[in-house]
């Protein structure tokens, strides 16, 4: 038993012996009921409710003193080494360290915090040893009830910190010769050492490894960066190949699928008064084509996006904001087995503008984040370029432009609901309060490693101005399952 230890249990019991002996009254017995020991008055009638093996003792200032000596010795038998006498104190002591070395072995951790008095005792000044008392609670039933914050926790570390001072001052007094540090005298600083290699002369040597001591650390300028640029690139491949005589036959294909974005938000941590966020956007699907006798390859998806917010601070997280919306696509796609445009750039494109509120949430550990937007006052414009497109196909009903004005709406969420597990989730909404138009868009990216994710997507429209189809009405739906390529700084 290391020293430290038996300092802690001398200290530990004395102050326990020390705040039952104050609480007894002076007209008290102590009555010994096996090993414990409890108060009671010295009547006859209580002395005689006694078991025959229970002993009644007059409580005085030597019997005190006698019981500290017992305490004192079996708690300083630990460290005698020709001695196997174990007192019963001193078995349940054993047990209590017992106890804390398994609760280490069943949590597996190799660290377990570190109580200071199972430290080395160092001396920093003269300790008084104050008067000790135990202060009863007032449980007066008339004092009104204050509605304060529960401190109960507070009360408890205080107390614990008070009986650690008490059971380390009882050390430092009764047993000085046991204190082998002070402020004066604390040990050097351990030296370290490492291994050079000769490769001249092959040879391994050990050498003190200096030791820099800095009083000063220093410091540095932290700039504050205004803004934060944001790039993720993803780039996901699938291909098969089936032979013409293949007993099941089969067409051979390859997909190619491409989702690229960059952002760029202001950062204001202070005040947050300005809210400015963009993000651009191109998603890209191609794959080949072998039902098409005109052309090898088809475009199936194609959108270039920009999304811009800008905000001044309401209160909280509210936001007077202007939105922006704009998208289209690059290239041209075509209808299978002819030379019918189906879409080109800027053909068809579309414009929203909203003025309104937005709230930004977004939790301490940025694993969860939403943002609304609600645009009472919103403005859409659709138009084509190319003449070679008939504009009905796109809802436009007379020329090559159409305008609306009414209201729009916003959402987004990102939500990390399991370890390197997203969901991104948007969805827009605009009526001319004729027509109503809708996007609800979910990404659900599986992140395996830095470089490889599995990415599921689901894209569910709404559009009235559109011609009605049978199945589905006026909603439409894409699906898709890829798996590749994907980096983000």
């Amino acid at each position: 038993m290391s020293p430290r230890i038996t300092a802690f249990l001398i200290g530990l019991l004395s102050v326990t012996a020390s705040l039952a002996t104050v609480v007894a009254p002076a007209d008290s017995t102590i009555i010994t009921t096996g090993d414990s020991i409890v108060a009671a008055t010295s009547t006859p009638d209580s002395i005689a409710q006694l078991t025959t093996d229970s002993l009644a003792l007059p409580l005085t200032a030597l019997d005190s003193m006698l019981l500290q000596q017992k305490a004192d010795q079996n708690l300083l038998s630990l460290i005698e080494t020709d001695t196997t006498d174990q007192t019963l104190p001193v078995i349940k002591m054993l047990r209590l360290l017992e106890y804390a070395d398994s609760l280490k072995a069943a949590q597996g951790n190799s660290e377990m915090p570190v109580n200071p008095l199972f430290l080395p005792i160092v001396f920093k000044e003269q300790m008084s040893t104050p008067l000790q008392h135990i202060s009863l609670p007032d449980n007066n039933p008339f004092k009104p009830k204050e509605l304060t914050v529960d401190d109960l926790w507070l009360q408890k570390e205080t107390q614990s910190e008070k009986t650690r001072n008490m059971a380390q001052n009882y050390v430092i007094v009764n047993y000085p010769k046991m204190i082998r540090y002070n402020l004066d005298n604390l040990p050097e600083v351990p030296k370290q050492y490492m291994i050079e290699n000769d490769p001249v002369k092959h040879i391994l040597s050990i050498k003190e490894k200096p030791l820099v001591i800095k009083n000063d650390v220093g410091k540095e300028n932290i700039k504050l960066k205004r803004w934060i640029v944001n790039f993720q690139s993803s780039i996901q491949f699938s291909q098969v190949y089936v032979s013409e005589n293949w007993y099941q036959g089969g067409t051979s294909n390859v997909n190619l699928l491409s989702d690229q974005q960059f952002s760029v938000k202001y950062n204001d941590p202070k005040e947050q008064r300005i809210l400015f966020e963009n993000l651009i956007q191109w998603r890209l699907n191609i794959n080949s084509a072998p039902e098409d006798t005109l052309r090898s390859i088809r475009i199936s998806e194609d959108l270039f996006q920009i999304n811009s917010k800008f905000g001044l601070k309401a209160y909280n997280n509210w936001y007077y904001t202007a939105t922006l919306n704009f998208k289209t696509q690059f290239f041209t796609s075509y209808t299978a087995n002819t030379n019918d445009k189906s879409a080109s750039f800027l053909s068809p494109a579309e414009l929203n503008l909203g003025l309104g509120m937005s709230y930004q949430y977004k939790n301490e550990k940025k694993l969860f984040e939403t943002s609304v937007s609600l645009s009472p006052l919103s403005y859409n414009l659709q138009f084509i370029i190319d003449n070679d497109m008939n504009p009905a196909n796109f809802g436009i009903k007379s020329g090559k432009s159409m305008n609306q004005y009414g209201s729009s709406f916003e959402g987004r969420i990102k939500w990390e609901f399991y370890h390197n597990m997203v969901w991104t989730c948007r969805i827009f909404y605009f009526t001319n309060y004729e027509h109503v138009q809708g996007d609800w868009e979910n990404t659900f990216d599986f992140i395996l490693n830095r470089f490889f994710s599995t990415r599921l997507f689901v894209h569910l429209r709404y559009d009235d101005a559109l011609a009605l189809n049978k199945d589905l009405g006026h909603f439409q739906l894409k699906e898709l399952l890829s798996f590749g390529f994907n980096y983000k700084f």
